[in-house]
């Protein structure tokens, strides 16, 4: 199993609640039914926190079978116009700022059994 984890930025004159509810109730369940492969799909939005600067606005991780499904489903992302057009209305596309890692849980109180 593989994950990608991207830092997003939200496109200049989008407040960071107009990007969040943007990126939530609109992006992703385009994301989910047009990006193949895919096991699992979360959105990190940054919390508002006194004192704290952030980088970006928030992180994307997915989570694949192998390093092969995730190039076959980076294929059809980077030929998807609809993808692409919908992206274009909150994000702002900076290049760095995407990994592909391999996950190692250390710790996990919440799925205990």
């Amino acid at each position: 199993m593989i994950k990608t984890i991207a830092l997003a930025h939200r496109k200049p004159g989008l407040t960071r609640e107009e990007y969040s509810k943007y990126w939530l109730e609109t992006h992703a369940p385009l994301a989910a039914r047009l990006i193949p492969y895919v096991k699992r799909y979360v959105q990190n939005h940054f919390v508002e926190v006194p004192g704290m600067e952030y980088e970006g606005d928030g992180i994307v991780e997915m989570w694949y079978d192998d390093i092969q499904s995730w190039q076959k489903s980076r294929d059809v992302v980077m030929s998807n116009k609809e993808l692409a057009m919908d992206a274009a209305n909150f994000v702002k596309m900076k290049a760095g700022n995407f990994w592909v890692v391999e996950e190692h849980v250390i710790l996990d109180k919440m799925n205990k059994k």
